[in-house]
């Protein structure tokens, strides 16, 4: 079962922030952790999936691209294929990125969340 969701926005002034975790108690990144996921996406500039190993988690992320620069990052357990999760994670990221105005997501987080919960579950 995924331990937490992560939405951040990098911006040249000011770095990489963190906009949002879920659930808040259990999502624990370090910044070497954040910049390795930046690094993944950082040359394709397009938008994207990929996934990554560090410190006995699995993440898998997807990028907005560019123009936006908004980073989706699920963290899963080690028994976990990210693979499983690129397809919930891209739909999530843009229901999101469709509520960035007057950051509306903020409220959506826990139930788009237990939606990457019941994934894996309902998608056959």
């Amino acid at each position: 079962m995924p331990n937490g969701l992560i939405v951040m926005k990098y911006d040249e002034r000011s770095g990489l922030e963190i906009l949002a975790k879920y659930p808040e108690e259990k999502v624990d990144i370090s910044n070497n952790t954040l910049m390795h996921i930046l690094n993944l996406h950082e040359f394709s500039n397009q938008p994207g999936i990929t996934s990554l190993t560090l410190q006995n988690i699995n993440f898998v992320t997807y990028y907005s691209g560019f123009e936006m620069n908004y980073f989706f990052v699920l963290m899963l357990t080690m028994l976990e294929d990210p693979e499983d999760y690129e397809m919930i994670l891209e739909r999530i990221s843009k229901i999101i990125l469709e509520n960035l105005e007057e950051n509306k997501y903020i409220e959506m987080i826990p139930s788009l969340f237990k939606q990457i919960l019941d994934y894996p579950k309902n998608k056959d």
